[in-house]
């Protein structure tokens, strides 16, 4: 799950490789990349042809005065223009239509192996950085598909197709007009190499900067609150001061660069018409055939410079396929077996944790979240995990629908150990009610039929009725196509929070998963969601982590953790005549007053 380190991936030298990777994206559209390729073909010919055609419409005009061929030709180079046109246009527009839908395609593909990436990955990673390379990095792909691989293909022909026409209308001025290449293609080398490495750091630095602005605005009510935009201000600012550090050094050394390449280039053509000058003025040579040659040498610089400066984005472009195909081509670490097990039909939710071990780092020496935990729900059992914080409660029924996979140990759902199962199934059996609900920027009916999207109004607003919603979904603006803002912004904690309920309702999942779903409401919202609860947990196997005494009472049995071990097991009252832990917890919240008639323990 790792990704290599992107300095290594700085030091090595671009392979095409890494762009030719994007031809399984492009194949489904190589009719349009035939004909595209066609018109270029025809279109550089035309443009290969004009300094021809102006060397005989020069030499119609000053050298055999004939008007009658100097009318054709110049008749005849307008058609040509338009012909080449049209051709320009056709080639441009295939290749930009190709080029979005190939990149649309690998667009999609990223983000879909995000998506199954478990949320282990993302905890690793900034948010910005990936947004990066769904944007940024895959856009630097569109400009290769869309244009520049053709440019790159127009310099070629252009570069091959001039030296061969100099090389037939006067071999010896030929060895003069290419005496610039040499030193355009090692100015490329040397300076492509150390552009792309600094094009790279711009854009790493881009990607940081943007994942401060995505974290400062997904958490505006802490930042205001705590009345930190300056520091936010200058936290970004900073960061935007280092895309612009980095970005200068890339600047200049474009500009040594390009300044290097135009030098030589222009040099180059000094020379060829000081010595195609000294030809004509021996009568070696005609004055259109030296314009003509002298356009030829022009293309041929334009085609080097043009070469080098793709050479430069091509650095970049390298770049970004690898960090796009280190995404695409890495591990998915948890995913569906090879050979998946059938989940019996209905579930009736026996699940079973066997001896479970698990730590968040895979290093001999890290600590354990979860240690040999055993533990049996009955189907329709309701069983609450309690304990201090950091005792491993929420690390374990996270390993239930494989938000991560035990280190040692099996859990098993119907018998079957859960690793067996298709991701779809295994999920689908599972409906899980968080602390803090994750709602979605849309419609409350999008949120609510976001568990099953193909259900019908009634099916909705009959959830909305179980989970307590309804009743203020009714006084809503715009009712259940109210949009609800990002993270459901607009609505109350309570009110989100039985929205997510209404969705798990929807669901009708065989197992449920609580985690602590009432304990940051108020008193009224608190009593609206458990009434809500006490209906969704009806006939389902139930995991809960338990904090308030209504849900600790709810429960059929309590399981205490303590640094991710098993401690005490039984009821409510069982636990308090043992004395231990839980009791223990239980007096200190009690004697804190924290308790309503009766309490259960902090953070439990």
């Amino acid at each position: 799950m790792t990704l290599p380190a992107e300095s290594s991936a700085r030091r090595r030298l671009p392979s095409p490789k890494k762009l030719a990777r994007l031809w399984p994206r492009i194949r489904p559209h190589r009719r349009a990349l035939a004909l595209a390729s066609i018109a270029l073909l025809v279109s550089a010919a035309i443009g290969l042809a004009f300094p021809l055609v102006v060397g005989w419409l020069l030499d119609a005009a000053f050298v055999d005065r004939n008007r009658a061929l100097l009318d054709r030709v110049a008749l005849g180079l307008t058609g040509l223009f338009l012909v080449q046109a049209f051709l320009n246009y056709a080639q441009t527009y295939l290749l930009s239509a190709t080029g979005e839908r190939a990149v649309a395609g690998l667009r999609g593909e990223l983000f879909a192996k995000l998506l199954d990436m478990p949320p282990g990955f993302f905890a690793d990673r900034k948010t910005g950085e990936l947004t990066s390379r769904l944007t940024i990095d895959i856009g630097l792909l569109q400009g290769v598909l869309s244009h520049q691989i053709a440019e790159f293909t127009r310099q070629i022909l252009a570069l091959v197709g001039g030296i061969a026409l100099l090389t037939w209308l006067q071999p010896s001025l030929t060895l003069t007009a290419l005496a610039v290449v040499p030193v355009a293609v090692w100015t490329a080398l040397f300076f492509g190499r150390r552009l792309r490495r600094i094009s790279t750091g711009v854009q790493d630095r881009v990607a940081d900067a943007t994942a401060v602005a995505e974290e400062a605005f997904s958490q505006i009510r802490t930042v205001q609150s705590f009345v930190q935009e300056p520091a936010e201000r200058a936290r970004y600012t900073g960061l935007i001061g280092k895309v612009v550090e980095a970005a200068l050094v890339r600047a200049q050394v474009r500009g040594v660069f390009f300044g290097a390449i135009t030098f030589s280039m222009f040099t180059g053509i000094v020379v060829v018409l000081w010595q195609g000058g000294r030809l004509v003025l021996d009568g070696s040579l005609t004055a259109g055939t030296l314009v003509s040659f002298l356009l030829y040498t022009v293309t041929i610089a334009a085609s080097v410079g043009a070469l080098a400066s793709f050479f430069s984005n091509y650095q970049e472009s390298v770049g970004a396929a690898e960090r796009v195909f280190q995404l695409l081509e890495s591990d998915t670490p948890i995913a569906d077996p090879a050979d998946p097990a059938p989940l019996p039909r209905p579930v009736k939710g026996r699940v079973e944790f066997d001896r479970v071990s698990f730590r968040y780092l895979d290093h001999p020496d890290a600590p354990w979240a979860v240690r040999e935990v055993s533990l049996t729900l009955a189907p329709g059992e309701v069983v609450a995990i309690v304990g201090p914080s950091g005792a491993g409660k929420t690390t374990l029924i996270s390993l239930l629908p494989r938000f991560w996979d035990v280190a040692e140990g099996a859990i098993r759902l119907e018998g079957i150990d859960i690793r067996q199962l298709r991701l779809r199934e295994l999920r689908g059996a599972i409906g899980v009610v968080p602390q803090e609900p994750a709602l979605f920027s849309g419609t409350v009916r999008e949120n609510i039929a976001y568990a099953r999207p193909e259900a019908s109004e009634a099916d909705v607003e009959r959830a909305a009725r179980a989970a307590h919603a309804h009743e203020f979904v009714e006084r809503l603006p715009a009712g259940y196509d109210t949009i609800v803002g990002e993270r459901g912004v607009k609505l109350s904690g309570g009110q989100r929070q039985r929205i997510a309920i209404a969705r798990a309702i929807l669901k009708d999942p065989a197992v449920l998963v609580l985690d602590e779903a009432t304990s940051s409401l108020d008193t009224e919202s608190e009593r609206l969601v458990e009434d809500a609860l006490e209906k969704l947990l009806v006939g389902r196997t139930t995991l809960i982590i338990a904090h308030r005494l209504s849900t600790v009472r709810r429960a059929d049995r309590l399981v205490v953790l303590d640094h991710g071990r098993v401690v005490e097991q039984g009821t409510h009252a069982d636990l308090l005549a043992q004395g231990g832990l839980y009791a223990r917890l239980y007096q200190r919240q009690f004697r804190n007053g924290d308790a309503e008639v009766e309490g259960v323990p902090a953070g439990v």
